[in-house]
């Protein structure tokens, strides 16, 4: 165990920079996994979708199909529903490992450098853009719903914006 301990950041300031430690390695893992499998993010992302008839039709400067409201949720049991398509695609995992594998390498890198403020304040942002994005999965695109799969990724985009921003005084001088 003590030559473990090498290699982990120092704990003597507190540990912050043991928990950045953690959620990026965790972070990186998910990503391999998306990229593996659809089955993951399939019970993180739950939302079933149909196409929204309720768009305008083409125009010389609108295009349905363009437009980010292509598609509406599906409701549970509706005529719809059984038309109803899985948003998560292969692409989109892949889109969603790449950005989470950059935020776990910013955690990794700022989990030993805290006291940097670029470094704190990047991995600050890592955090906060994770919220942003969840809750508005969630609330506006609706692709979410909370459950247990989603209790994870909320706590720690969350518990580590908040925690973050509550230390960085005693680690950024």
């Amino acid at each position: 165990m003590e030559q473990l301990k090498v290699y982990l950041p120092s704990g003597e300031k507190g540990y912050l920079p043991i928990y950045l430690l953690v959620v990026s390695v965790v972070a990186m893992g998910n990503s391999l996994q998306n990229l593996a499998t659809l089955h993951y993010t399939r019970r993180l992302y739950n939302g079933r979708f149909v196409r929204n008839n309720a768009l305008p039709p083409a125009t010389k400067r609108f295009n349905p199909e363009d437009s980010v409201a292509v598609l509406k949720p599906a409701s549970a049991t509706g005529k719809d529903s059984e038309k109803a398509k899985d948003q998560v695609t292969p692409l989109a995992a892949r889109l969603f490992a790449t950005y989470t594998f950059m935020a776990g390498v910013v955690r990794f890198i700022a989990s030993y450098d805290l006291e940097n403020p670029g470094l704190y304040q990047l991995a600050i942002l890592t955090h906060v853009i994770a919220a942003v994005h969840f809750t508005s999965e969630m609330f506006v695109y609706k692709t979410m719903r909370f459950t247990g799969p989603q209790a994870f990724p909320f706590a720690a985009a969350y518990g580590g914006t908040i925690w973050m921003a509550l230390q960085y005084g005693h680690y950024v001088q």
